[in-house]
């Protein structure tokens, strides 16, 4: 009796082993699921995407932004500008402020308000300022030049003397911002004589410019589109232009001394033969001349 129950005893340890390994790997296979779930879905967190705009091609500034202008484009959540447009219907028929790259999102902040048109400031280069150079049919080079030329500034100003003009060259490769209050070039337009051209100078230039209009008279030169270097001249006075087309003169030739020919000594020249005089003698009423050779 006491074996067959020490045999019981055991089976019964046996189930119970059995039922906590059971247990035990159930726990096992339950945190197993969970932690799977959970990298599943910080995973899917991570690459949550939204929908942007961005640039299709580069757009200038000052653009009409077009519905060919953009597209749209899956972005990281934490990639996505605040700014950033999201429907075509927030950017078409809008004003690009400053140019936008392609592959760019579209930024609300650098589109003019809906209906409002770029003005000069927006075309102003950063580093630059606008002034406007009064100008007539001469000096506008017969209204030949646009917006987005490039000209040279000359001056004709009063010498050091007082009593002599020249003319320099102020400023080289001048961009032209607006003809007027034209700021952009018209196709096919015809030349058209305004009174100002406005450029486009870093603070130093328009210094210059200032007092240069301010003391003389400016001329601006048209440069053409494959001009790229600058040239330095000296300026131009009023006697050096006097002298343009003048007969040059001819070359003064220094004296210079006349070397000495050796020439042999000519031979004494051979004595006269002495000549007779003549002697006049008076006797009475009688004259006679009688000839004496000299001793």
């Amino acid at each position: 009796m006491g074996a067959m129950g020490g045999g019981g005893d055991a089976k019964v340890k046996r189930r119970k082993l059995l039922l906590v390994a059971a247990a035990l790997g159930l726990l096992a296979a339950i945190l197993t699921y969970t932690y799977i779930r959970t990298l599943e879905t910080s995973d899917t967190q991570t690459v949550k995407e939204v929908g942007v705009l961005v640039a299709a091609n580069d757009i200038p500034a000052g653009a009409t932004v077009g519905a060919n202008m953009v597209r749209l484009a899956q972005v990281h959540v934490g990639s996505v500008h605040p700014e950033a447009a999201i429907s075509t219907a927030e950017v078409v028929g809008r004003i690009t402020k400053a140019p936008i790259f392609q592959g760019e999102q579209i930024l609300r902040s650098r589109l003019l308000p809906a209906g409002v048109t770029p003005s000069l400031t927006f075309a102003i280069p950063s580093d630059k300022r606008a002034i406007s150079v009064a100008v007539n049919e001469v000096v506008g080079v017969a209204g030949f030049i646009k917006p987005g030329d490039r000209v040279d500034v000359l001056a004709t100003i009063e010498g050091s003397s007082g009593d002599d003009q020249v003319t320099s060259t102020v400023l080289q490769d001048v961009e032209v911002l607006a003809i007027a209050q034209d700021m952009e070039e018209e196709v096919d337009k015809k030349p058209r004589v305004t009174t100002t051209v406005t450029l486009a100078v870093t603070l130093d230039e328009a210094q210059r410019v200032t007092l240069a209009e301010e003391t003389g008279t400016l001329r601006l030169a048209l440069r053409p589109v494959s001009a790229a270097n600058r040239e330095w001249v000296n300026p131009t006075t009023g006697s050096e232009l006097a002298q343009v087309g003048a007969p040059p003169r001819a070359p003064q030739r220094s004296a210079q001394p006349v070397a000495a020919v050796w020439s042999p000594p000519k031979p004494p020249a051979s004595p006269k033969p002495p000549q007779d005089y003549e002697v006049e003698i008076i006797r009475g009423t009688d004259r006679e001349l009688v000839s004496v050779k000299p001793n």
